[in-house]
């Protein structure tokens, strides 16, 4: 899965109201969870700062926020993911690609350090419906639901920023069955047919860091998931509990407002 790095800053400063830029990175993933086929991919990177009353975008990602205090948030979050083809897969051979995926749901976030929810540690639950789409059709291909923990720094000036989270996600038959599920008709001798359960579906660590010098946003991220006990590992889909994901990326800031916030 591909997460968004984001910038933020101080908050003791008038801060614009939105901020746009645009860059380029490089990512680093396997074609699905439990592949061990992997894909380098090249794309622009979209630098979005943008401080509404509802509609946010911020290095904690894009969310439409419902409630907000110091320790709690109630919001809309999102989450994007790519997959690999069937011809970069050879055990999915014969099989339907694998289109990318999005998601979109409530999520609740708790601030665990007696802070603001902007640093320190946040326990969140976001409940997201996932939604596989190509230029045909979109399309819900199940739910997803991600307890995790994450910590955030409050640096500022030339400091690096960091997100550090991990948690797990818990998957309806629907969401385990788009991956890992071998219909009889798509059976073959090596390849017998699977039918996914729902439930667990893996336990996922990231760390994100970032930086900002004047107009320049540059950062990375390292993603580990392993897939021991989940509901779908018997799929012969599945070659490997570990999956791994990496990312740079540089990003020129070129506009915004001329109106200021103080938060």
């Amino acid at each position: 899965m591909v997460s968004v790095l984001l910038s933020h800053a101080a908050l003791s400063e008038p801060l614009p109201k939105w901020e746009i830029g645009l860059g380029l990175g490089g990512l680093t993933l396997a074609n699905y969870r439990g592949s061990r086929e992997y894909q380098s991919r090249a794309l622009p990177i979209p630098f979005l700062i943008y401080r509404g009353d509802f509609l946010k975008a911020d290095r904690g990602g894009v969310r439409g926020v419902f409630f907000s205090s110091d320790q709690r948030e109630l919001n809309i979050s999102l989450n994007a993911s790519l997959t690999g083809t069937s011809d970069d897969s050879p055990l999915r051979n014969g099989m339907p690609e694998l289109d990318p995926t999005f998601e979109i749901g409530p999520a609740y976030d708790i601030n665990l350090s007696g802070s603001d929810l902007k640093q320190g540690w946040l326990f969140r639950l976001p409940a997201r419906a996932v939604f596989a789409f190509n230029e045909e059709s979109l399309r819900q291909i199940g739910w997803l639901l991600n307890p995790t923990i994450a910590y955030r720094s409050n640096a500022s000036g030339t400091q690096w920023r960091l997100r550090y989270s991990t948690g797990i996600y818990i998957g309806d038959r629907d969401y385990h069955d788009f991956y890992y599920t071998v219909a009889p008709r798509f059976a073959t001798a090596t390849r017998p047919a699977f039918e996914a359960d729902p439930g667990y579906s893996g336990l996922s660590t990231q760390i994100n860091i970032s930086k900002r010098t004047g107009n320049i946003w540059y950062g990375a991220y390292l993603r580990y998931d392993n897939l021991s006990g989940t509901a779908f590992e018997n799929s012969p889909l599945v070659e490997t509990d570990h999956y791994f994901a990496a990312g740079v990326g540089i990003s020129w800031i070129f506009g915004q407002s001329q109106s200021k916030l103080r938060r």
